[in-house]
């Protein structure tokens, strides 16, 4: 398990071609606000995300990241602005060496290969460094976009749940990748 300790001495950024993933600041709420306002990518979130989503809710999500220990909580920068967001949810007991991964982009930055090299990164940082054994994402299964970038990392479609999320009043059927060392 990776202890609050541990996160504090982690090697971050984690750098990508033409990006970095790092920590968030509070400076990093507008262009958070201005990416996450967006309904075609909450459509693909959790509810608990804000949409609409104002200033205030980007500072809310921002402070949030910034206080947890559980996990890597990161922005994806261009070294002008955060252009999305990657997070490793580490679990705890007998899940300990396991991770759950949740990752989105900017509309304006779909298409670019920016999840596809953030993943990678990340993954490879937790399975060589953090030493976990196992990372996970549960998509909408009518996100193809995110089952590719998945699927271009190596993760394994282990799962299927019909009707397992219920968004927008309508049941929609969830897809469990994994990658596994």
């Amino acid at each position: 398990m990776v202890s609050t300790w541990a996160m504090s001495s982690l090697r971050i950024p984690l750098r990508i071609p033409g990006y970095e993933l790092r920590a968030w600041t509070a400076q990093d709420a507008a262009a958070f606000q201005k990416y996450a306002d967006n309904l075609e990518i909450w459509r693909n979130m959790r509810d608990e995300f804000p949409y609409p989503c104002n200033q205030l809710d980007a500072e809310r999500w921002i402070a949030q990241a910034l206080n947890r220990t559980d996990g890597l909580y990161l922005a994806i920068g261009n070294g002008q602005e955060a252009v999305g967001a990657i997070s490793l949810h580490i679990h705890d007991d007998i899940r300990r060496y396991s991770g759950v991964l949740s990752y989105g982009v900017g509309q304006p930055f779909w298409g670019q290969g920016i999840a596809t090299a953030a993943i990678a990164s990340i993954s490879d940082y937790a399975l060589t460094e953090l030493n976990l054994v196992r990372i996970y994402a549960k998509v909408f299964s009518t996100n193809r976009a995110s089952v590719r970038v998945l699927e271009k990392n190596g993760f394994e479609q282990e799962g299927y749940f019909r009707k397992g999320v219920y968004k927008q009043g309508q049941f929609l059927d969830q897809v469990l990748y994994a990658k596994v060392i």
